[in-house]
């Protein structure tokens, strides 16, 4: 009776730390779910007529758009541009209309600048976005576009 009083005090024990272990697991799980949902809904689109990109050549600029399509608000500082793969030497950047805080449907404005471009008018270059979101439930998520567009070169 004794032995029988034992095991089933040690399988209750045991039971009670596997509904417990079950539940943090659970718990993870539905995290991960909700975090992984978050980054579907972080998004970014070139903006404007990729066939009439603005290039400045006296001041070696030029003027992208990008739309944040998704449902969170992005990060207006911590994002990358590279021009046919190469980073230029410095960029400013505007949130329109607001000026701020870059949420969705708000339009991210770009300018560009590297000395050593020599694109002439009529010109193809790929443009590569990448940027990431504010904190959404503790994570943040990266958003990416690319594409082809056409210089509209202008002095």
């Amino acid at each position: 009776m004794i032995m029988l009083v034992t095991a089933l005090l040690v399988s209750g024990g045991a039971g009670a730390v596997l509904v417990s272990e079950w539940s943090d697991a659970v718990r993870l799980v539905q995290v991960n779910e909700r975090a992984t949902s978050d980054a579907d809904h972080v998004s970014v689109a070139l903006a404007g007529d990729p066939a009439m990109v603005a290039h400045n050549t006296t001041a070696n600029t030029i003027m992208l758009y990008f739309l944040n399509t998704g449902k969170y608000e992005l990060n207006t500082t911590n994002y990358q541009v590279l021009i046919n793969g190469a980073i230029p030497t410095s960029s400013t950047e505007s949130v329109l209309p607001s000026g701020n805080d870059w949420n969705s449907g708000d339009l991210l404005e770009v300018v560009l600048t590297n000395t050593s471009w020599s694109f002439s008018d009529g010109e193809d270059i790929s443009v590569y976005f990448i940027g990431v979101s504010e904190p959404v439930s503790g994570h943040t998520h990266s958003a990416t576009t690319n594409a082809e567009v056409r210089l509209n070169a202008f002095a």
